[in-house]
């Protein structure tokens, strides 16, 4: 399940090569997913906006979604999209950079149709915007998973 390949020969000294940044992805999307979760906690589920370039990595912004892994409140999950749509805008010091936008969670790696709906909503937030080049991934413990266009049915 999960994408992961040996990265221990990766220099990931700034500035980083593409190979640097493509090697990067995973490793980071790893690290997001190993995050405990703590029981009982008020929110399990985020949406994490997260940029890479030649300079390095930043954290966009960590949205709070909920604390269950159904389908989400319709109306905050399409203000949260709504947000992320707007947060993937290129930046406007490095135009290189990439964003990954990573929806974590406790649960199963498997893409279950509450994911499904909130990668559509993202979607729909960056249509007829101007958005950096972006990915979608669905993280936790057990794995982790790119959400694409052919897994929106």
């Amino acid at each position: 399940m999960d994408t992961l390949s040996n990265t221990s020969d990766i220099n990931y000294e700034l500035p980083l090569s593409e190979a640097g940044q493509t090697a990067l992805r995973p490793a980071l999307l790893h690290d997001l997913g190993a995050l405990p979760f703590r029981p009982g906690a008020l929110i399990s589920r985020s949406l994490w906006v997260i940029f890479i370039g030649r300079w390095g990595v930043w954290t966009h912004a960590t949205l709070p979604v909920d604390d269950r892994l159904g389908m989400p409140d319709k109306e905050n999950i399409t203000g949260l999209c709504d947000l992320v749509g707007s947060l993937i805008r290129p930046p406007v010091c490095h135009d290189d950079e990439k964003a990954m936008i990573v929806l974590r969670r406790p649960g199963p790696a498997e893409i279950s149709e509450a994911d499904r709906y909130i990668f559509r909503l993202v979607r729909q937030a960056a249509v007829g915007r101007e958005t950096a080049p972006w990915a979608f991934y669905l993280v936790g413990l057990d794995g982790i998973r790119e959400v694409t266009a052919d897994e929106r049915q």
